[in-house]
């Protein structure tokens, strides 16, 4: 996961206990992050221009560079190290209202307008004030151009800085780029006797706007639930190549022929667990997936023991008692995998 969306999730996760912690532990400013009080706390009506050119600043900055966050209602000052840090909580009031103010004001602060900024309000219990945090994502359309100031900015350390000339030369000149994540297609958890089979096909899909080339998966199997427990990978496009190492890792690219437009996917593999007890490990899969001139994201596979224990139970129980139904089979197939951070589950 980009180190902007994790830091915005985690913020949105944990709410007001993350601004007491960047507080607590004087939180600097940095690469992704960045913090930000309200000029007039959020007591007009409408987003004041200190407040507007900050966010359009962030924008530009943010989305010209690797993407960051903006908490909104923090006081930020030099510590004594010559580092911005997060000294005291500024909540802003009404805080409903100024989140409409920042969702109103993001398509005119910059030419292109960035698609991918997200606002997040943060309420104080029992109250109307809060905090906002402002996500922005690294863009696939910059460069971004300031308006007004007409003015483009890169982040720099702690700092939005206008972007030299020979970076501009770069943003303009690059082409369109693909952005490769996985997904998964979940088949509803079938029996062979005592055993439980699950099988689930690694769909590797494109969500940028380049065409992607040079695919790769990797994967390694850490703790696998059991000796009972078999886990395999099936590859089902002979247009990949790779390795397959004592059953519990695997590398594979694909050939040239292989090349995925924007929007689509291709399915080079599949991964089948035959499940029988005694389950004496968690079952932990790590891996990374990618391609040419794309980020490469991770995958985390992680169930424990006891969990998958009861999903082998309550299936059996199920198909012994006559009552086992098509959507039972399917989340138990869905629950044992338990996918976490870049992956996603898709139905089949």
């Amino acid at each position: 996961m980009e180190r902007a969306r994790e830091l915005y999730e985690r913020v949105v996760s944990n709410g007001e206990n993350a601004i007491n912690e960047f507080i607590e532990t004087r939180a600097s400013e940095e690469l992704f992050l960045d913090f930000k009080r309200s000029s007039d706390d959020g007591t007009n009506r409408h987003l004041s221009n200190t407040d507007r050119n900050n966010l359009a600043k962030a924008i530009s900055g943010f989305g010209n560079s690797s993407g960051g966050i903006v908490v909104w209602g923090v006081d930020c000052s030099t510590d004594y190290d010559g580092a911005d840090v997060a000294r005291a909580k500024v909540p802003i009031n009404n805080i409903h209202r100024f989140l409409g103010n920042l969702q109103g004001a993001v398509s005119g602060c910059t030419l292109p307008t960035h698609n991918g900024v997200e606002h997040h309000p943060i309420l104080i219990n029992g109250s109307s004030s809060g905090y906002v945090v402002t996500y922005i994502p690294a863009s696939e359309n910059a460069p971004h151009q300031v308006v007004g100031k007409l003015q483009y900015y890169i982040r720099a350390g702690s700092d939005f800085v206008p972007a030299p000339h020979q970076v501009l030369a770069g943003m303009f000149g690059r082409r369109p780029q693909p952005h490769v994540y996985p997904m998964f297609t979940v088949s509803p958890a079938k029996n062979d006797g005592s055993n439980l089979i699950c099988e689930y096909q690694i769909v590797v899909t494109n969500g940028g706007p380049g065409i992607a080339r040079d695919l790769f998966f990797t994967a390694m199997i850490h703790e696998g639930l059991g000796d009972n427990t078999e886990i395999s990978w099936q590859l089902q496009d002979q247009n990949w190549a790779g390795n397959f190492t004592f059953g519990r890792q695997i590398s594979i690219i694909s050939n040239e022929s292989v090349r995925v437009p924007p929007k689509a996917f291709h399915i080079p593999l599949t991964l089948r667990i035959v499940l029988h007890p005694p389950f004496t490990e968690r079952l932990m899969l790590k891996g990374n997936i990618g391609c040419s001139g794309s980020p490469t994201m991770n995958v985390e596979i992680e169930n424990g023991s006891s969990e998958t224990n009861k999903l082998y139970d309550e299936y059996f129980a199920q198909l012994n008692s006559g009552n086992l139904q098509d959507s039972v089979r399917h989340r138990i197939a869905t629950d044992l995998l338990n996918i976490r951070n870049n992956s996603e589950i898709a139905s089949m």
